[in-house]
């Protein structure tokens, strides 16, 4: 990523995902989303038995 966008040590700021996405997206807000995709069977159970 620092090579392709001109960056320095992008993985300890905002991250690619910001950057591919004009920051509509950061890795905070994608990180959460992904981790409550995976929780769904849980979070919504009747629904998967």
């Amino acid at each position: 990523m620092d090579k392709l966008f001109g960056g320095k040590e992008m993985n300890k700021g905002k991250g690619g995902i910001s950057i591919l996405t004009q920051d509509e997206i950061s890795r905070i807000d994608l990180t959460r989303n992904a981790f409550i995709m995976a929780l769904i069977s849980h979070i919504n159970g009747e629904v998967w038995r």
